[in-house]
């Protein structure tokens, strides 16, 4: 990637060679604007640490996107009391209206959420995102019938936890997907496997941003270990060949507000 500086507003300060993740910008000098060296334009990760750094504006990514760029919030515009109140606040989300979450609510948040950081800015992760409820529900129905499954063949490593799900789901309460109205689902190449840990992180970026447009969620694992046990649930995914689930998350509208925020264990912190 090459990069395109606007030599009206380039003050030569050098801080875009400074910041560079892989140090290919050349350094300013009283003669030449900042230029990737020659040759390395294929090692550049369009991180964009160039453009986000610059004190003047002066430079962007040559990626032929003409969009402007977006304002850095200002330093102290959030607290550290209002953002910890912000994220101690977050719960995950059991029981849902049947409102459904409008599309472009969800593209909203996933907006944010391709900002969240990928190992080399590879941005790999991808995304199912079930919207029609009734699919939500036939997935925790084939979950159960999985459950059901283990139960009546004893497998003694999931046969007691698999006895409680289906106990719970005949007693009419959705343990599975708790009624939730949609889900999404972070899905990595099979081949990539340590793109896992991005897909955790852009999980975690959607839990957070969705609190903040009202959007309640929840970890999924009884889902999860279907997906990955039980074939023909993998199969009703329809995930694209190639790609493989990291795990699913529910949400929703919330019926019920969380209005105290519970406690924790301290941190156990060893120090060097």
């Amino acid at each position: 990637m090459t990069i395109n500086v606007n030599s009206n507003l380039c003050s030569q300060c050098g801080v875009c060679s400074k910041v560079c993740t892989y140090s290919i910008i050349e350094p300013v000098d009283e003669m030449q604007l900042p230029r990737v060296h020659e040759g390395m334009d294929a090692i550049c990760v369009s991180c964009g640490h160039c453009e986000a750094f610059c004190p003047s504006g002066a430079l962007m990514l040559a990626d032929g996107s003409n969009k402007a760029h977006e304002i850095v919030i200002p330093k102290g515009a959030i607290s550290p009391e209002n953002l910890g109140h912000f994220l101690k606040s977050r719960r995950s989300i059991r029981t849902y209206k049947q409102t459904q979450v409008p599309r472009t609510t969800i593209e909203s948040i996933l907006d944010i959420v391709r900002y969240a950081p990928s190992g080399g800015n590879s941005q790999l992760v991808e995304w199912l995102v079930i919207h029609d409820p009734h699919v939500v529900r036939e997935i925790a129905e084939r979950t159960i019938d999985w459950h059901r499954e283990l139960v009546n063949n004893g497998d003694s490593m999931f046969s007691p936890y698999a006895s409680m799900m289906v106990d719970a789901w005949d007693k009419g309460n959705d343990i599975i997907c708790r009624g939730a109205p949609h889900m999404i689902i972070a899905h990595i190449a099979e081949n990539k496997p340590m793109t896992m840990i991005d897909a955790i992180i852009a999980l975690t970026y959607f839990e957070i941003a969705a609190q903040a447009f009202g959007v309640g969620t929840c970890w999924v694992g009884a889902a999860l270990l279907a997906f990955q046990e039980q074939p023909s649930i993998l199969e009703y995914l329809n995930l694209p060949k190639g790609r493989t689930p990291v795990f699913p998350m529910l949400f929703g509208y919330p019926q019920n507000t969380p209005q105290l925020i519970p406690r924790r264990n301290f941190p156990h912190v060893t120090w060097r």
